[in-house]
């Protein structure tokens, strides 16, 4: 089972903090050359539906704060030092359990 570095996965959980404070824009986390890696692969398409969704997460706070509980589990994933297959199964579109 392919597991994200630990270099890597911590990179990516700090900027995705600064994501969930407003810092940084999701946009240029997955636009950043130096996150074209096996972290950001991993969970690419969760965080395209993080991208997608911004308006729905305005104007719907339940399912903002579904999206960030979401973001909040990858980075703890990222943290822990995860599988990719693992981190892939975080959806940001609600539990699948």
């Amino acid at each position: 089972m392919e597991k994200v570095t630990q270099s890597q996965g911590v990179a990516l959980a700090d900027l995705l903090e600064k994501v969930l404070a407003g810092e940084v824009t999701i946009q240029s986390v997955i636009d950043a050359p130096e996150n074209d890696n096996a972290a950001l692969a991993s969970c690419f398409h969760g965080l395209q539906h993080f991208l997608l969704d911004q308006t729905l997460r305005e104007s719907d706070p339940a399912y903002r704060q579904m999206q960030e509980r979401e973001m909040r589990l990858l980075i703890g994933c990222l943290w822990d030092g995860a599988s990719t297959e693992a981190i892939r199964r975080i959806s940001f579109l609600g539990s699948t359990e």
